[in-house]
């Protein structure tokens, strides 16, 4: 990627830009002033607690031949010789130059979207695709500006994988719109960030937005036709527009069938025109099942036989915190999904558990935590987590976090370290027995870290 300010001018001639050099260009497009490099377009990201205005001097001083910078704040940055974009907001400034900087791509665009599964769906994706071609992905990144970032290292890869997320109103409108998906992928609808957009419907709303593009582009969409407000859209569509779907139910073009866990991973069936198609995944939990048929759907779009995309996610075997199975000497199992916690994911990682350590022989503890930005259900979501752990009937719980009021089960631990300290201790006693621990809690809690806590005090 190489794009100079004289094509900026030219394309967007409302953009004011001081001062302006016409041999100036960017390479790359970076928002974290700390790892600047050289030629980079610098994008000043507003938080709630942060103003990337605040850095724009530091980055052009490190390397960064250009910057956005919003009108109104534009007075605050002095005397700078180096080119400022103006624009009336960053999201449409970098809308606008993001979409103009990746025109050149030809190589397919991958956008998955969805309240959970987003990441693991991606890496499902890219293993597929990357037995039979070279693929452009990321980490975890999963904003605009994280995209950005992602997409100016394009080389010629023959297919581009980005996980789309949001946590606030507009965006998802937002990044399809940069970005231009030429796939869209829509896993499910779940209560994450209805604190801060007000209700499930209104994240419903959000995530709707890729298959209004896809529609409206008439580009192929990918959806999940079991959840209850995602199979509106189906009911809907327009004729015209490539839609996929995927299910349980009877009229899923993929239908899904006999899921099972075991100690060994998950299990199931899809079944497309007259074939039935056994996948045996090394990973736990029946929304796996969900991530792995999508992924199947669109490498299959993208011109891989279903037999490779099967072969190839069978050898997918997960990321770290992610209902991680981590075993240790002495019949002690712990399983590590800490990552983060909503209530469809603490649902099925609990089942999950309790499925696969079903065996009197094991004493099952469970250190869960609060589910963060669940708005106002988020009282009743932990309320019910309480009565589901209840009915599991778990040797011992224990809980971090500000909702133990509502969960009401166990005994409340204050912080991840301290929960170390505690199972250190209880692990001692419990030598002489099979032991199997389930970890699972929002990232902020730190839940996650509690296997290297451990393995620090010796435990394990």
């Amino acid at each position: 990627m190489k794009i100079f300010l004289k094509e900026i001018k030219e394309k967007y001639p409302e953009f004011e830009i001081r001062n302006y050099d016409e041999n100036v260009f960017f390479t790359a497009f970076n928002h974290d002033s700390r790892e600047i490099s050289e030629n980079d377009l610098f994008i000043p990201i507003v938080g709630e607690r942060f103003d990337g205005h605040d850095y724009i001097s530091e980055a052009l001083q490190k390397g960064a031949s250009v910057s956005l910078c919003e009108n109104g704040k534009c007075g605050q940055l002095g005397d700078l010789e180096k080119p400022i974009i103006l624009v009336d907001s960053i999201r449409e400034g970098l809308e606008k130059i993001l979409n103009y900087s990746i025109s050149s791509i030809t190589s397919p665009i991958v956008a998955i979207t969805g309240s959970t599964g987003k990441t693991t769906t991606k890496e499902m994706l890219v293993k597929i695709l990357e037995s039979k071609m070279k693929v452009l992905s990321g980490d975890n990144s999963n904003t605009v500006w994280g995209n950005a970032r992602i997409l100016s290292k394009y080389s010629d890869e023959k297919a581009v994988v980005l996980e789309c997320g949001m946590d606030s109103k507009g965006e998802i409108a937002w990044h399809v719109n940069s970005v231009d998906p030429d796939i869209g992928i829509l896993l499910n609808i779940g209560h994450v960030h209805a604190e801060k957009l007000g209700s499930i419907e209104e994240v419903f709303n959000e995530k709707k937005d890729l298959a209004d593009y896809m529609e409206r582009t008439g580009k192929p969409l990918i959806l999940n036709i079991d959840d209850e407000r995602l199979v509106t859209i189906k009911n809907r569509y327009n004729a015209n527009s490539p839609i996929v779907t995927f299910g349980k139910d009877e009229s899923a073009d993929f239908r899904i069938s006999d899921i099972s866990v075991d100690s060994e991973g998950t299990r199931f069936h899809f079944h497309y025109y007259d074939n039935d198609i056994e996948v045996k995944l090394k990973v736990f939990g029946e929304g796996y099942a969900y991530n792995a048929m999508a992924a199947i759907i669109a490498a299959n779009i993208l011109h891989v036989s279903i037999q490779d995309c099967v072969e190839y996610v069978e050898k997918y075997v997960g990321t770290k915190g992610r209902f991680e199975v981590l075993r240790y000497e002495n019949d002690l199992v712990i399983i590590n999904d800490a990552y983060n916690a909503n209530p469809t994911s603490m649902e099925m990682s609990v089942k999950t558990f309790s499925s696969m350590f079903s065996s009197p022989e094991y004493h099952r503890i469970a250190v869960l935590g609060d589910m963060k930005e669940l708005g106002e259900v988020s009282e009743a979501k932990h309320k019910s987590l309480g009565e589901l752990i209840q009915s599991q009937n778990f040797d011992e719980v224990y809980y971090i976090g500000d909702m133990y009021k509502y969960f009401s089960v166990g005994e409340q631990i204050d912080s991840a370290d301290e929960m170390a300290a505690l199972l250190n201790d209880r692990l001692t006693n419990l030598k002489e027995k099979k032991v199997s621990i389930l970890l699972k809690g929002s990232h902020s809690l730190g839940i996650y870290q509690i296997p290297d806590f451990l393995n620090k005090l010796g435990a394990i």
